[in-house]
């Protein structure tokens, strides 16, 4: 157990350090600041009562989960690989430490040094929306969101960043990931074939619709989509299933890729 809070915390320092990754994100805090969630959009309306907060926090968490789990999965595409170019894949493998545990502690690592910055800057916002009067109880609801919309689908985009590059170059992961995650996300099906009305999304349109009862009413005119809370559970279940499967897959290739060795 020792060594893989070791691993964990190695990975997580590691990877929360990387100067790129804050900018990165940094242009995209810039991005969202004066665009979605600029001080004229976020004054046309505030959550006043507790359905209002949930519709608030979820609204948000839907338009971050856009770009800022997109590029999250981009800068987990590399962590793995990264142990093999430097050599360090091989001390580990002479220490007691599992194929799964090792797997699952690098998983959990990156997991939460790319979910940090996100995190932070929708707690951010949520604290702008209070310190302009809205109830401190907004914090909470956002931690609540934050963790079903948000924690999920970095949870499975960060999965396949770290199995998908074990058998195609980075370079090359990162340009499909991009194209999967628009197309099997945000496009519509009536204009080009796709999965986005599917249950395998994990972009949070099912818990925004299932869960917190969709956008708040002055922020759209369109008629928002009816979705059940059972299918917003389906979906959270699908997704969870798929990160499983994944990584056994993934503890499976990297035991072929020992045996190899």
């Amino acid at each position: 157990m020792s060594q893989f809070f070791g691993v964990l915390r190695h990975e997580f320092k590691m990877a929360v350090k990387r100067p790129g990754m804050w900018i990165a994100y940094a242009v995209l805090y810039v991005f969202y600041s004066i665009t979605v969630f600029a001080p004229t959009e976020i004054g046309e309306g505030l959550p006043a009562t507790t359905f209002e907060m949930w519709q608030y926090a979820a609204m948000i968490l839907f338009y971050t989960n856009m770009f800022m789990v997109l590029l999250g999965g981009i800068l987990a595409a590399d962590r793995l690989q990264r142990d093999y170019r430097l050599g360090v894949r091989e001390l580990q493998r002479s220490s007691p430490i599992s194929q799964f545990s090792y797997l699952l502690a690098k998983y959990m690592g990156v997991l939460a040094a790319v979910i940090v910055p996100m995190f932070l800057y929708v707690m951010a916002v949520a604290g702008y929306y209070v310190a302009r009067g809205v109830p401190p109880l907004f914090l909470a609801v956002m931690v609540v969101v934050f963790l079903v919309m948000g924690g999920i689908a970095y949870a499975f985009v960060v999965a396949f960043s770290i199995a998908c590059p074990l058998f195609m170059p980075v370079r090359v992961y990162q340009v499909l990931f991009v194209g999967y995650w628009f197309w099997g996300n945000y496009l519509s099906p009536q204009v080009f074939p796709t999965i986005s009305d599917t249950l395998l999304v994990p972009s949070g349109k099912y818990a925004l619709y299932g869960f917190f009862h969709g956008f708040p009413e002055f922020f759209t005119n369109f008629q928002q989509p009816s979705v059940a809370v059972t299918q917003a559970i389906l979906n959270l279940v699908i997704l969870f299933s798929i990160i499983i499967i994944v990584l056994a897959v993934t503890t499976l290739i990297l035991h072929r890729q020992t045996r190899r060795a």
